[in-house]
């Protein structure tokens, strides 16, 4: 099985819905059976009562999904007491799932279920803001960041509510089925989603669990300071570094040179402004540190395999 979707009690029906849909396009596109390669799931196999009344079908259960390239857990509605008390028998095959490599994401409230798991302590996370309270109360353990649209905590994904879920939904079926999937994707459900977040932080965050401070403080400056013509030079003399103190650190850390981090993190920042109507190519590179334009489209292009123009979703 590539994707299983699991359906917590009571539904929201929509959450599940974007999710399934989603999936079965992208896999279309990938040229692949949706009925042959996407499970959506629940507790015992039997249809989910949403909240507005709509009974939410399924195709299996939990006990007929025991691998899984990627789980999504969509939203539920209401008392996240009753919500995580019938969702419980569910609790250690998401842990099974995600010890075996399966990359989790969760959907709005679907978090709690993911946080319930205790495989979120220690590491980052968001979820629905009204839920913030009660999220942050039932786990203290679990660094919630409510401001953040989306997190990813080493292949355990958070978003917070429906428009960042499209992204996120996105981005996970483009690591499945390859980044022209995720451009047609995009192109398809993202047009005319106004985003109130602009940096690409979800292709990051696995990045940020290394436990140098000075290191995720630069990573964090970075992102600050995105729209600005930043050098790693400048970063190393904010923090009192040398540059190959800095280099030297940095890769130990992350895995990857400052200056590789830096220049994909504007590339996956612009890619995110440009799947947005209303701006110029030339006012996406402004955004992301670029005073040359060809700079940033050479760049782009070689990043990417496609220059920004073509990126950017066709205007009907």
């Amino acid at each position: 099985m590539e994707v299983a979707i699991l359906v917590p009690e009571p539904a929201v029906a929509m959450s599940t819905v974007l999710i399934t849909d989603l999936c079965w396009t992208a896999a279309l596109y990938a040229e692949q059976n949706p009925a042959d390669t996407i499970r959506v799931v629940s507790l015992t196999g039997e249809p989910v009562s949403s909240f507005s009344g709509l009974d939410v079908a399924v195709n299996g259960s939990i006990a007929d999904v025991d691998e899984a390239s990627l789980l999504f857990i969509s939203a539920y509605w209401g008392s996240s007491t009753r919500a995580l008390a019938r969702s419980d028998p569910a609790l250690n095959w998401i842990r099974d799932l995600a010890a075996a490599g399966t990359r989790v994401a969760a959907c709005s409230t679907g978090t709690f279920l993911l946080a319930a798991t205790g495989l979120l302590d220690g590491r980052y996370a968001t979820t629905y803001a009204p839920y913030a309270r009660t999220f942050r109360r039932r786990f203290p353990a679990v660094l919630l960041r409510p401001e953040r649209a989306i997190t990813d905590a080493g292949g355990l994904m958070c978003a917070d509510a429906i428009p960042s879920s499209l992204d996120l939904i996105i981005a996970c079926l483009g690591d499945l089925h390859g980044a022209d999937v995720a451009r047609r994707l995009a192109a398809d459900f993202l047009m005319g989603i106004r985003r109130s977040y602009t940096v690409a932080n979800l292709a990051f965050d696995g990045q940020k669990y290394h436990g140098d401070r000075t290191v995720l403080a630069v990573q964090r400056w970075f992102e600050r300071h995105l729209d600005e013509p930043i050098r790693v030079q400048d970063a190393a003399q904010q923090f009192g570094l040398s540059s190959r103190t800095l280099a030297r650190r940095f890769t130990s850390a992350t895995g990857e040179a400052p200056s590789r981090y830096l220049q994909r993190l504007r590339i996956e920042s612009a890619k995110a402004l440009l799947a947005q109507p209303g701006m110029t190519v030339a006012e996406v590179a402004r955004s992301v540190g670029y005073v040359d334009v060809a700079s940033f489209s050479t760049t782009f292009r070689r990043q990417v395999g496609v220059a920004p123009s073509r990126y950017r979703p066709p205007i009907s």
